[in-house]
């Protein structure tokens, strides 16, 4: 199967999705274990509701419903909104699958 870069999606490929409701995902930043909610995803980062504030440059892990756990970097905070930047970025498939329902939780 072949990705379908028409013109709109080569321009801006797979930007920032607002998620129809916020997912909860788990969070880890050393000893510290949280839940949070994921209110924007992309391949490559996103933005989480946090009540921690982690400082800027700090290497958290986030577990989405259905994933591994992947690490992430804070990019910024703002209030109780951190935005992260994923260390290794989603395979587009993966994201795609992920925002369309079709990866279950098993847990």
């Amino acid at each position: 199967m072949w990705l379908d870069h028409s013109g709109a999606q080569v321009a801006n490929p797979w930007n920032p999705q607002s998620l129809p409701a916020p997912v909860v995902a788990n969070y880890r930043r050393g000893i510290l274990r949280a839940k949070v909610n994921v209110l924007k995803l992309t391949r490559i980062d996103a933005s989480i509701e946090c009540l921690e504030g982690p400082s800027v440059g700090s290497l958290v892990w986030i577990t989405l419903p259905g994933l591994e756990a992947r690490s992430a970097k804070v990019e910024a905070n703002k209030g109780f909104t951190t935005h992260v930047r994923f260390t290794e970025p989603f395979h587009p498939a993966v994201l795609d699958a992920f925002l369309r329902g079709r990866i279950a939780s098993i847990h």
